[in-house]
């Protein structure tokens, strides 16, 4: 926890060498060097992969202090759209379980259905079997099941 009650972010290592309080180091020169006209010294800028000789370049991610302003506005707007993202995946969950007691509800009923039909085929098979052969096939019977 910080001064100000909130929890501190975790750190991520630093290259070795680097002793900026930010993840960002800053480039000045040495001894003997001629002053470059550029940005001022002292201020956190972020080294693309070719002057850094060849490494991966940081994400194009812009440093930023930790206590600034704005790097607190963009960890609350994060903050907000991670809450946003999580109550909308738990949404999500809580529809799938109510159309899975749906479906399973639904399905245990069709279930019934195909057993009521089964068992109703089993006895009229029955039935037919128990009549005399020849009685439902006479032509002009005096029913017409049409």
């Amino acid at each position: 926890m910080n001064l100000s009650g909130q929890p501190t972010p975790p750190t991520s290592p630093e290259p070795p060498g680097s002793s900026s309080p930010s993840s960002c180091s800053t480039r000045s020169p040495g001894p003997g060097a001629a002053a470059v006209p550029g940005p001022a010294q002292g201020v956190p800028q972020p080294i693309a992969a070719a002057a850094a000789g060849g490494g991966k370049e940081r994400g194009g991610k812009k440093c930023v202090d930790r206590f600034s302003p704005e790097y607190r506005q963009r960890r609350e707007r994060n903050n907000i759209a991670v809450r946003k993202s999580r109550d909308k995946a738990k949404r999500r969950n809580q529809e799938m379980q109510q159309k899975l007691l749906e479906l399973s509800a639904e399905n245990e009923k069709l279930h019934k259905k195909i057993e009521q039909l089964t068992r109703d085929l089993t006895s009229l098979r029955h039935f037919f079997k128990q009549l005399p052969s020849a009685s439902f096939l006479q032509p002009g019977s005096g029913t017409d099941c049409r």
